[in-house]
């Protein structure tokens, strides 16, 4: 488990950038490709409660770097050939974090998504900026799971004690997007 969070119903209107969550908007292509073409070894997902029309994506953008239109889009405004992915109350997605995405969310619609990601620790480096730049390494080893039955407590403790190794093997690895 890297990431693992209850998205809610905001009190104001507001949406994200257009992103791709390990990748800085001011990289090259040459940047973005070399990311790319990289493995991810992990997976992100949104797992709806209510009906969420709330992740915008450019289908297939994760095998590319943005068009020169997609540079000098309005990080804010809708691009050709964007998609709303649109899932029920139930419905769940699983998609590469480094496709080129963005949220919208209102605070007239009832919103309740659990969204998280999962991946391999033999990623090393190449994931640990997706696991820990959110402020994980700074909290994790203070969980305690005790209280969870000995089927799972081993299983929490290792997931924890791998992101520990991973923060003290990668460091301050700093946040993709800085703006």
């Amino acid at each position: 488990m890297e990431l693992y969070n209850l998205l809610v119903k905001p009190d104001e209107d507001f949406s994200l950038r257009w992103h791709r969550d390990d990748i800085a908007p001011t990289a090259t292509k040459e940047e973005e490709l070399e990311r790319l073409n990289k493995p991810a070894w992990h997976a992100q997902w949104k797992l709806a409660l209510y009906d969420d029309r709330s992740l915008v994506i450019i289908p297939r953008s994760h095998k590319r770097a943005r068009t020169q239109g997609e540079r000098d889009a309005d990080p804010y405004a809708e691009i050709p050939g964007q998609k709303v992915v649109s899932l029920r109350a139930g419905d769940i997605v699983f998609y590469n974090n480094n496709i080129l995405h963005r949220g919208v969310y209102s605070k007239s619609v009832e919103r309740m998504a659990l969204h998280g990601s999962m991946g391999v620790a033999r990623g090393s480096s190449d994931r640990a900026r997706n696991a820990l730049q959110h402020g994980v390494g700074e909290w994790v080893d203070k969980c305690d799971f005790k209280s969870l039955p000995n089927s799972l407590l081993k299983r929490a403790e290792g997931m924890r004690d791998r992101l520990i190794e991973m923060g003290k093997t990668n460091g301050d690895v700093g946040f993709a997007q800085e703006d």
